[in-house]
């Protein structure tokens, strides 16, 4: 059986749950206008009381006047008391009853006309004043009693509120209809307010939804000003230009990868095609075959390698770790010179520690010396220099870059006409440049005096260093 408090919880639960099942317009205007009501009727309510006050507080005041008037012209009679009563009673078709400490009406001439009650008869033998509300022959009355300059005798004195409360009930009708009115313009400028104010919401849900429906990034919502709705406008149309602009890079990584794509495969299908003819094949043809379809191979796999490596994005948080960038640096200097032995590597590096992915970093310095040796001449020297302040610097003695081409290097494919007869899939600058990005630090390319390129790689570098002197691996040289 459910108990009384678990099902009103359950009640109080549905509620909200319709309740937030309403437009939010709809919530808006309603808590806005109960709002504004409830301000209107205190306003209301706060003036009702006062008025009232202020209006039997001049019937107070009167009632006061004449039971002075009264206490000075009351004298005891055999039987009861002689009253000179005060015109104004008379005027206002007033009461006025003296009362013993007995509760007996001592006044002459007739039957009590005011209600007597304990009170009274305590304020007769104690003395003491006090107002309140009575009903004399059906008609509402105000009445005082006081303490009077004879001893056990208490003055009553009683006016008719009929004229307080037909003023009070008009007020009181005039302020209903306020309330009403206040309450029906409070709800129609809510209603317009908070119907401006979503509109830009609506707008954005409406965009949404088409985006959503027709998958067209370029849609856009107009400005609505700085205020919150705006600056969620704006960031939502900021969104949308970097979604656009992510979809186009990836639709153009793709179209750029399968054009790449069909040199090697062209070459591999022509050389796969002519070994279909292998017994016309001299030994020397067959291997000149087989090796170019080796190399074709390797060229094939490190251009999906370097697409992979572009289209993988970010990489997360946890990937992150506190990174020697010099002993990296050598490591991968010692490879290079393996794989370019007939070059020259000369390099000098600081201790630098960074925050950051270590096999993306080992990727970038990688590709930079790469391009170095690619584009260098057999025994010259490449020089690599890694500062305290994070910045490596390769600097080779190659032909350098075209001046045309210097804005270009970092795109993605893109490659001089220089280098077209080089084996390469133009990738390698551009997946240095996204690792640095990605690092929050900058590359640069560009020629040095006397010929070659020099790549400038800068990462921010962590506080505190781990070490305080140089360590070259080998003594440097610069030519």
């Amino acid at each position: 059986m459910t108990s009384p408090a678990e099902h009103v919880r359950r009640q109080l639960r549905r509620a909200d749950a319709r309740w937030r099942d309403l437009p939010l317009r709809t919530r808006l205007t309603s808590a806005a206008a109960l709002a504004a009501t409830m301000t209107i009727v205190a306003v209301i309510a706060v003036a009702y009381v006062a008025v009232r006050h202020e209006l039997r507080g001049q019937v107070d005041s009167d009632l006061k006047r004449q039971a002075t008037d009264i206490n000075l012209s009351i004298h005891p009679e055999p039987g009861g008391y002689e009253v000179v009563f005060p015109r104004s009673i008379n005027e206002i078709s007033g009461y006025v009853q003296v009362v013993d400490a007995t509760g007996v009406p001592g006044t002459t001439g007739g039957p009590p006309a005011i209600p007597i009650v304990m009170r009274d008869r305590a304020i007769a033998s104690q003395g003491g004043r006090w107002f309140r509300d009575a009903d004399i022959h059906d008609v509402h009355v105000r009445v005082l009693t006081t303490s009077s300059r004879l001893r056990d005798v208490a003055i009553q004195v009683a006016v008719p509120l009929t004229g307080v409360d037909r003023q009070l009930h008009t007020l009181a009708l005039f302020f209903a209809f306020l309330a009403v009115l206040g309450l029906g313009l409070t709800a129609l400028a809510c209603w317009g307010a908070v119907r401006r104010t979503m509109r830009p919401v609506q707008k954005l849900t409406d965009t949404a939804e088409q985006i959503a429906q027709t998958r067209d990034l370029t849609v856009r919502i107009e400005s609505y000003g700085n205020d919150e709705i705006g600056r969620l406008a704006a960031t939502f149309n900021t969104m949308l230009d970097e979604l656009e602009r992510s979809l186009s890079a990836q639709r153009q990584l793709v179209l750029d990868a399968s054009h790449e794509l069909r040199t090697p495969l062209a070459s591999l299908r022509t050389n796969v095609e002519v070994l279909s003819d292998v017994e016309r094949l001299s030994p020397e043809q067959r291997k000149a075959v087989l090796s170019g379809i080796v190399s074709q191979l390797e060229e094939l796999t490190g251009l999906v390698a370097d697409v992979v490596e572009l289209a993988r994005g970010e990489a997360p948080p946890n990937l992150y770790d506190d990174l020697t960038v010099d002993e990296m640096v050598e490591r991968a200097v010692d490879r290079a010179r393996r794989h370019w032995p007939a070059i020259e590597f000369h390099l000098e590096a600081q201790p630098v520690r960074v925050r950051g992915v270590a096999t993306r970093l080992d990727r970038a310095v990688a590709n930079l010396l790469d391009n170095a040796g690619k584009f260098s001449p057999p025994g010259s020297v490449v020089d690599v220099t890694l500062d305290r302040d994070g910045t490596l610097t390769v600097a080779d003695r190659g032909p350098g870059v075209p001046e045309q081409s210097l804005p270009f290097v970092f795109d993605r494919f893109y490659r001089a006409d220089e280098a077209r007869a080089m084996p390469g899939s133009g990738l390698g600058l551009a997946i240095v440049k996204q690792v640095v990005d990605e690092h929050g630090g900058t590359i640069d390319l560009g020629n040095r005096p006397g010929g070659g390129a020099v790549a400038t790689m800068s990462l921010p570098v962590l506080d505190e260093p781990y070490g305080a002197v140089p360590r070259p691996t080998e003594s440097t040289i610069f030519h």
